[in-house]
């Protein structure tokens, strides 16, 4: 009767931790990028500007989505040269230059996008604009990877506590049965 009770807590807390991470998600739906209020950001600039931006935005981000996806290849490659039993530092160099240069042209990318939207706003929006670019971004981006790091562990906690209840649910059903077999 004790596994039963401590299996059926392990169960409530397990559903309420899970309730907490929904209620959580949810409420976050309505905001954007970095928690950002969409409808405050785009107050202060015409439909016109908007538009642009959105193209811009896209423009950016089609052209990034590629460089990533070649930086990832060039770093399994990296790694891949860097496991062998007699590494060749020639080719592992060259591979680091291939690397820097790929972030160098998202770099310059970035640049470039900054200076376009910039191009599009009148004088009072640039000296705004200028001071709120990247403001924050660094401190925000420490703040998501410790949350993250968080949910990884609680996740790791919850696959645990289910494993542990799944055997004691196991060892539970084997004591019944065994039960049942002695009263026979």
């Amino acid at each position: 009767m004790k596994k039963i009770t401590t299996l059926l807590v392990m169960m409530a807390l397990t559903l309420s931790v899970t309730a907490q991470q929904q209620n959580i998600i949810v409420k976050r739906q309505g905001e954007g990028y970095m928690r950002a209020n969409p409808e405050r950001m785009h107050s202060n600039f015409t439909e016109d500007q908007q538009k642009q931006m959105q193209e811009l935005r896209f423009k950016l981000q089609k052209e990034n989505l590629q460089i990533s996806n070649e930086l990832n290849e060039k770093r399994a490659q990296l790694k891949t040269l860097q496991q062998v039993d007699k590494p060749n530092m020639k080719s592992i160099n060259a591979k680091i230059d291939e690397i820097s240069a790929l972030q160098n042209k998202k770099m310059k990318l970035m640049a470039e996008h900054r200076n376009n939207v910039r191009n599009l706003l009148t004088d009072e929006q640039k000296v705004q604009f200028d001071l709120n670019w990247g403001k924050g971004m660094h401190k925000q981006g420490r703040k998501m990877h410790k949350q993250g790091v968080m949910i990884h562990r609680q996740g790791e906690k919850m696959q645990m506590m289910g494993e542990r209840m799944h055997q004691q649910g196991q060892q539970m059903h084997r004591e019944i049965e065994i039960r049942q077999i002695e009263k026979k």
